[in-house]
């Protein structure tokens, strides 16, 4: 299904016009600042944020294409044609060339998964290194011990942490169950650093085993080889992140989507399967790119053998058979943990306002036409360069060569792959750049197997000795900058922390007073869109005095008044104080405070360690030595006491560069919270 597109324009991509348009899109997403149109007075920190991140590609990215082109350029003039790249690459299609198909697949695979395991040890140290992460941790340390929720031992406040929600039987992470369900066999057998790895080692084998069916075996191993040094493929694909297994689900569909193409009832069930997996790990990424996948493999007219309608419908079924226990299992953990088959968590605990489609965020923020453009573009831009670290934008090289070349037309499922994860993703308002653009990391195979064909093209005798001469380049510098790529992600997110001095004890973390604020809110059951705004929109102390009338349960006292609506930003007239080291709260200047306020604020003054840092490794479940709790106060922390009967002591967070402080409970107790309504307020207003 490869092809030669030189001569044999039957076997390439059809519609010149529309490839040479989609060239063009490609072009201007990597050298037009598109990410510019997002206005940081509406789109708040996370627009602000991306806007940043997307400028600094587009610099490099502009900066470098002018050396590297200048330098291949001289190349070119100076450097007889007998000693261009062409010659090295010959080889190295010999050697590309020697293993069998499944050979290489596993090998590539294997080699993948292995670096992304050292990764995950020497650079993020085997732990999470983000809150989605310690999050579905913690969920899953309940499903090893049998549980679907870790149980409220006191009050609620005590427990909970962000992207959770509380349920009925307890507290539970607001992610599908694919990939919880993999971490809690990973925390079973010691290895829950593994998962991602082994996904996106499974995913580079699936990818080339494909490859060598669609777009012929030279380009599918190359598509293997870059996967395996793409730094933003194994960065990401070395953390607990469910993104790595729903990549692997979607290589899976893309892999047993091509042997069904003949009409394989065994093969379209395994495609069901894989489908299934995906949605399960990742709904809509899964869903959409998924149908994208299959919709091009199984287009009638697409497939080298023409099926009967009765053969295509018997497939359809098969895949369907496939994939119904994972949408057995979703509509379940759906209904069981968030109260309906179809609302995943997100919704329960964001509301309506985290779904798909224009509007404004859960956080207050725009998220319209012109918004999905600027984080889209912006998306892009970074992808560009994140994949390959390249001074030169891979997506920019994709676009020139989709403009003056045909590409095998089996590339067109790849092509398809990469758009279908970038419209849905600018149909939804969450574009984390957390090592890059993650949202679109399902799709790394998909933009370099487009990169890699387009390699080839450039590549074949005859081509454009200055685009031979440029690829090589950029790669060669990609190689050095991947390795300043890798050491600036040496961040690990674990938190060095003094153990007890006893075998069994209970240890409270001294968050900040908006976490406290905030967990108070959510055990009471207001949601945390609700609760985000009004910590946004409100003084500190306005706050903290409505999470008092709310949890006091005096519903004949007037709540005290509070801004709860859903804008952009925050008022002009707060302002933004620091109690401690990173520890920030909006206060409104010359307001009265009161003694309660007052504590709350100067209990904070030594410094906060938040409960997510450490909560999944000592959550309060049968078997847990160290069961870490929230500090509510010396009152708040009573009914916690008396039902987790065990000594107790204190974490005091001493600065970033001090190892926490352990205290015996009733010390931690006296310094942090005595004495605290007698100090002075200068600073907290």
């Amino acid at each position: 299904m490869g092809g030669n597109c030189g001569a044999a324009s039957a076997h390439c991509v059809p519609m010149p016009y529309l490839r040479r348009l989609l060239g063009a899109a490609l072009l201007l997403s990597a050298y037009a600042p598109i990410h510019r149109l997002l206005d940081p007075a509406a789109t708040g920190p996370a627009g602000a944020a991306t806007r940043a991140a997307a400028e600094a590609a587009w610099t490099v990215g502009i900066s470098g294409t002018l050396i590297v082109v200048t330098f291949a350029w001289v190349c070119v003039r100076m450097v007889p044609r007998g000693r261009l790249p062409i010659r090295w690459s010959e080889t190295a299609v010999r050697w590309l060339t020697t293993p069998t198909p499944a050979t290489f697949a596993i090998g590539i695979g294997v080699v993948t998964a292995s670096l992304a395991g050292i990764l995950a040890i020497a650079v993020h140290g085997g732990s999470p290194t983000s809150v989605d992460e310690m999050a579905q941790l913690l969920h899953a340390r309940a499903i090893v011990s049998g549980r679907m929720t870790i149980p409220f031992e006191g009050p609620a406040a005590a427990w909970t942490i962000q992207n959770g929600i509380g349920v009925q039987g307890g507290w539970a992470s607001i992610y599908p169950p694919v990939h919880t369900l993999l971490l809690a066999a990973g925390l079973a057998g010691g290895l829950a650093w593994l998962v991602g790895p082994v996904a996106i080692g499974v995913a580079t084998a699936a990818t080339v085993s494909a490859g060598e069916r669609l777009i012929g075996s030279t380009p599918a191993r190359a598509v293997g080889l870059l996967l395996a040094v793409s730094p933003f493929w194994l960065l990401v694909g070395s953390t607990h992140l469910s993104h790595a297994t729903a990549a692997a689900g979607l290589a899976l569909v893309l892999y047993t989507g091509v042997r069904a193409t003949r009409g394989s009832l065994v093969w379209a069930v395994a495609t069901g399967v894989a489908l299934g997996f995906a949605i399960g790990a990742r709904p809509w990424v899964g869903l959409s790119s998924g149908a994208a996948i299959l919709l091009v493999l199984w287009w009638p007219g697409t497939q080298t053998e023409e099926l009967s309608a009765g053969a295509q419908l018997r497939r359809l079924g098969a895949m369907c058979l496939g994939g119904l226990p994972f949408a057995g299992l979703l509509f379940w953990w759906n209904a069981r943990l968030f109260e309906h088959p179809l609302q995943l968590g997100y919704s329960a605990a964001f509301g309506p306002s985290h779904g798909l489609g224009f509007g404004v965020d859960p956080w207050g923020n725009l998220y319209g036409a012109v918004e999905a453009m600027g984080y889209t573009g912006g998306d892009l831009t970074m992808l560009g360069l994140k994949l390959f670290e390249s001074p030169i934008p891979t997506l920019a090289f994709i676009g020139a060569v989709l403009i003056v070349r045909p590409l095998p037309r089996g590339v067109t499922v790849f092509a398809a792959w990469a758009a279908a994860a970038v419209l849905a993703n600018a149909a939804y308002w969450h574009h984390g750049i957390h090592m890059g653009p993650r949202m679109l990391i399902e799709s790394t195979p998909a933009w370099i197997a487009l990169f890699a064909v387009s390699g080839v093209v450039i590549l074949r005798p005859g081509a454009s000795r200055l685009g031979a001469w440029s690829l090589s380049v950029a790669m060669l510098a990609a190689w050095a900058l991947s390795i300043g790529a890798v050491r600036n992600q040496m961040t690990p997110g674990a938190v060095m922390l003094p153990d007890p001095p006893v075998d069994t004890a209970i240890v409270f973390v001294h968050g900040s007073w908006a976490s406290r604020i905030a967990a108070r809110l959510g055990s009471d059951g207001m949601r945390k869109d609700s609760i985000e705004t009004a910590l946004r929109r409100n003084d500190v102390c306005a706050v903290d005095r409505y999470t008092r009338w709310r949890t006091a349960g005096d519903p004949a006292a007037d709540p005290p008044p509070l801004d709860l609506d859903p804008v952009s930003g925050s008022p002009a007239s707060l302002e933004t104080r620091s109690l401690s080291p990173g520890n920030l709260v909006r206060v409104e200047p010359g307001v009265v405070v009161d003694a309660s306020c007052l504590r709350e604020a100067r209990s904070d003054r030594l410094g906060v360690l938040e409960l997510e840092l450490v909560a999944w490794q000592g959550p309060p479940l049968p078997g847990v030595e160290v069961v870490f709790a929230r500090d509510l106060g010396p009152v708040g922390n009573i009914a916690v006491l008396e039902a987790v009967e065990r000594p107790a002591f204190v974490y005091v967070d001493r600065g970033s560069e001090d190892e926490a402080l352990l205290l015996d409970y009733a010390a931690g107790m006296e310094l942090l919270w005595g004495g605290a309504a007698r100090e002075g307020i200068g600073s907290v207003r």
